[in-house]
């Protein structure tokens, strides 16, 4: 099966934080795949998923998602996996699975063709995230469904003063690098905003020891990020980040992750700002 998109030469911007092609880079993401998957697959099977839909996924990373999504659909559907990094999509072999190279803020975007949507943990990289939930809600087919994970950092505060303190620098930094990790709870009136009906909001808020799955991740992706961390965090975040991770016998709260599902609907229309 044909996919939706055009021929299109796009490039990955080069302020993009975690851009890397490594495999220290694969392996963030293959973790971050093994901690989200089950709460996104949830998320899609509420949504609908079933065979014959034809799926979108942007910043599909090592592409788990996708494929799973390509064996819900079956032999009549069709799935296409987008990212601006393509070095982790290469093996996913499905017929009925194109992968696509594709910007989300520039490159083109066929409107009225995807009856599934979805994207995770990258919206908050993007200052022009909302423009780009206006341009998915505008991809979507009748009843088509919009399904968005972001992570949002204020529920990490309700920890103790050690991990509120790095994780509030880690936000301000992140701000800086025009990365909003608070952009959880504002997904649900973007999604009104764009013209669909909200079907379902949640928040799932992991929490964490010291060399747990969770705990694994945070710290790979404080150093995936520490060339531009200096001005922000200690001299050596990643010991800061030990240090406060290991005090106290505890659970610690991690970013809650919020999922939005919006839908086209007959009576749908975009609502204007006041």
């Amino acid at each position: 099966m044909a996919s939706a998109f055009p021929p299109e030469d796009t490039v990955a911007p080069p302020s993009y934080v975690f851009a890397g092609s490594g495999a220290g880079e694969r392996d963030r993401l293959r973790l971050l795949a093994r901690l989200l998957d089950p709460l996104h697959q949830r998320a899609l099977q509420a949504a609908g998923m079933r065979s014959g839909l034809r799926c979108l996924e942007l910043g599909s990373g090592t592409g788990t998602i996708s494929a799973w999504m390509a064996d819900q659909v079956g032999a009549d559907g069709q799935v296409t996996a987008t990212d601006i990094n393509l070095s982790f999509l290469e093996d996913l072999p499905r017929s009925n699975l194109t992968v696509r190279e594709l910007d989300v803020l520039s490159g083109e975007m066929p409107e009225g063709t995807f009856d599934v949507i979805t994207c995770r943990a990258l919206l908050h990289h993007l200052p022009q995230w909302e423009s780009v939930v206006q341009r998915l809600a505008g991809a979507l087919a009748p009843n088509g469904v919009l399904v968005l994970i972001e992570p949002d950092a204020g529920a990490a505060l309700f920890g103790e003063a050690m991990d509120q303190r790095f994780w509030s620098a880690w936000c301000r930094w992140g701000q800086s690098e025009g990365i909003d990790f608070r952009l959880g709870h504002k997904l649900p009136r973007a999604v009104r905003l764009a013209g669909l009906d909200l079907r379902d909001v949640s928040i799932e808020v992991p929490f964490y020891r010291e060399g747990s799955p969770w705990s694994d991740l945070y710290r790979s992706t404080v150093e995936a990020a520490l060339p531009r961390l200096a001005p922000w965090l200690a001299p050596d975040p990643i010991a800061e980040f030990k240090d406060f991770s290991s005090q106290g016998d505890d659970p610690m709260c991690s970013f809650g992750w919020v999922t939005v599902c919006g839908q086209v609907t007959a009576h749908a229309k975009t609502v204007q700002p006041r």
